[in-house]
């Protein structure tokens, strides 16, 4: 019974893993490198059937003969938003800015209008407060810690992505 309760207590008390990556591949039909790194949130908020789960802010990049073909920024939140499409930013610790974002076609993901200027914001900031309304709910809000973050963004600047 001892030998369970500690794993059980460490899973409590210990602070969660940061959940980030990064991925390049090449596209064999066209000869695009495709880059994408990703940050899961360090707070949860409820998904739409009350499962408490992280948004993710996704960077994607591609590539061919060393030009910047496209680029774009999203944060993919646990819900279902439908036509909400108006959301807030806070940076460390300055004051929100109501937005305008596009929405993903299964309305789960909202989209950067101006993507390379939210990517310059992430390298030059240490938090997002990501704030949005999901379909027949109150707002919602999660917090990303951008610390490691950054390291995955430099290594897209230096595969060619030009978003500074």
């Amino acid at each position: 019974m001892k030998l369970l309760l500690l794993p059980l207590l460490a899973a409590f008390v210990l602070p969660n893993a940061v959940n980030a990556g990064y991925s390049s591949n090449v596209d064999l039909m066209t000869d695009e490198t495709k880059l994408r790194a990703y940050l899961d949130s360090s707070t949860t908020t409820a998904n739409s059937i009350g499962i408490q789960e992280e948004a993710t802010i996704w960077i994607r990049c591609s590539l061919k003969d060393n030009l910047m073909k496209s680029f774009d920024a999203y944060i993919d939140t646990p819900s279902y938003n439908a036509d909400n499409n108006n959301v807030a930013l806070r940076w460390d610790k300055g004051e929100p800015a109501k937005a305008r974002w596009g929405k993903s076609v299964d309305s789960s993901a909202f989209f950067a209008p101006k993507p390379k200027e939210f990517a310059n914001k992430i390298s030059n900031s240490d938090s997002l407060v990501f704030q949005w309304t999901p379909y027949n709910s109150g707002s919602r809000a999660v917090k990303f810690n951008l610390g490691d973050f950054k390291k995955d963004i430099n290594k897209m600047i230096e595969a060619g992505c030009d978003f500074q």
